[in-house]
């Protein structure tokens, strides 16, 4: 299955087989998500693998019982670690000496970076680690697809019951959970606009594709 594929295939499932997810299945999804792309390569996802069946039912209820939630073999917890921005320099060292960034950025990047980050602002960070994770979540999620798997964004929760109940610290939010599982159902496709309502030429409002037809 070639990405095109898994784009065209992907669907929000909602019912799953009972058939248990093998943990090799799962670590493959996370080596893809490990992979994904970020600022400055800060790499702020983290992942909770929870397949109990009580924590299942306590996540099902703090995001206001919506039941597939538990009904899911496997519910990824896709989180960011906030204090993943206090290591910037360190990860500008990283793409520095594998030949990513030049030496100079040592000197000119980093004391920008580091007299930035004093007025940052907690939102500023959850934002900019929020962008990070969905990168890395999708991943995961187009490689589900290739795997026979099926998933969910699901962001309709309540944040602090989720964090209580998988005892996370308060520099980690949660950005999504994402329930597992063997697909049980096969939706049609979903509506989407067309191309000629979401691109544009040079400005906004000017047509791209009608000029190109």
């Amino acid at each position: 299955m070639d990405v095109w594929e898994a784009i065209r295939k992907r669907r929000s499932i909602r019912k799953f087989k009972s058939d248990l997810i093998p943990d090799e299945k799962i670590r493959m999804l996370i080596e893809s998500a490990r992979l994904a792309p970020s600022g400055t390569n800060t790499q702020p996802w983290r992942f909770i693998v929870v397949k109990d069946e009580k924590t299942k039912k306590n996540l099902q209820e703090a995001a206001h019982n919506q039941a597939y939630i538990r009904r899911a073999p496997v519910i990824i917890i896709c989180c960011a670690d906030l204090s993943a921005f206090n290591e910037f320099s360190v990860r500008v060292e990283e793409l520095i000496e594998s030949g990513a960034l030049s030496a100079r950025t040592r000197d000119i990047f980093i004391p920008y970076l580091k007299k930035g980050m004093k007025t940052v602002t907690r939102k500023d960070l959850i934002t900019a680690a929020a962008t990070n994770v969905s990168i890395a979540v999708e991943h995961i999620v187009l490689r589900a697809v290739e795997l026979g798997l099926g998933t969910c964004w699901v962001r309709w929760y309540d944040d602090n019951k989720v964090k209580e109940i998988l005892e996370i610290p308060e520099f980690v939010e949660v950005m999504a959970l994402l329930p597992l599982g063997i697909p049980d159902e096969d939706p049609d496709p979903r509506p989407r606009l067309s191309l000629d309502k979401l691109v544009y030429r040079e400005k906004y409002g000017e047509s791209y594709i009608q000029e190109h037809n």
